[in-house]
């Protein structure tokens, strides 16, 4: 006589086994729990950069003039300057080290313009905190850093391999032109960064 097994019994409330038709129910374990607070700490530091960075919590940069008329007229004559100096020979179609003084010459007389009209604009730029002794500083950092093109220059005439140097900045560890960028930058100035014609 063949004896029939008996009928499974029913899981037991809380299981993980399947109850028929779903999915089987997952535990929150302390790994997942953490995991899960970690994903959402993440999420939410770079939900607040990007608010800080983009959004309406977004602070100009330090160097920020408040009025804009300095900026817009820098920009527009330091394009002029760098359209002239656009003209002049290439390093490499220079025949020689001398040839290539010459025409660094040429561009750092633009240069020298065009400062010449920087400080006449810095100098109407409204008194309004240190405003107008950043804009100064700014065009005298850019007269250094003309000078060690003229030095550049200079150099090449005597000795073809000489390296184009650049001062640091008064009273810092960092060169000049480093300031002189930051500066256009946080202002819109694009033209008005050191060019790369030497």
């Amino acid at each position: 006589m063949t004896s029939t097994p008996p009928p499974a019994s029913p899981p037991a409330a809380g299981s993980d086994e399947d109850t028929g038709g779903g999915a089987p129910r997952r535990r929150w374990g302390p790994t997942r729990v953490v995991l899960t607070l970690v994903v959402v700490a993440l999420v939410s530091m770079w939900g607040y950069v990007l608010y800080l960075a983009f959004g309406p919590g977004r602070h100009d940069p330090i160097d920020r003039l408040a009025d804009t008329s300095f900026a817009e007229a820098s920009e527009a004559r330091c394009a002029r300057a760098l359209d002239a100096v656009g003209e002049l020979p290439l390093a490499d179609e220079s025949p020689n080290a001398t040839a290539r003084a010459g025409v660094i010459d040429k561009a750092n007389a633009d240069f020298r313009a065009m400062l010449d009209d920087l400080d006449r604009l810095a100098a109407r730029v409204p008194v309004a905190g240190d405003q107008r002794r950043r804009a100064e500083e700014w065009v005298s950092d850019w007269r250094i850093y003309v000078q060690d093109r003229q030095n550049y220059a200079d150099k090449l005439r005597s000795d073809p391999d000489a390296r184009m140097l650049v001062s640091p900045k008064p009273g810092q560890a960092v060169q000049v032109t480093e300031w002189i960028d930051e500066f256009a930058n946080a202002n819109r100035m694009p033209s008005c960064v050191t060019p790369g014609d030497v």
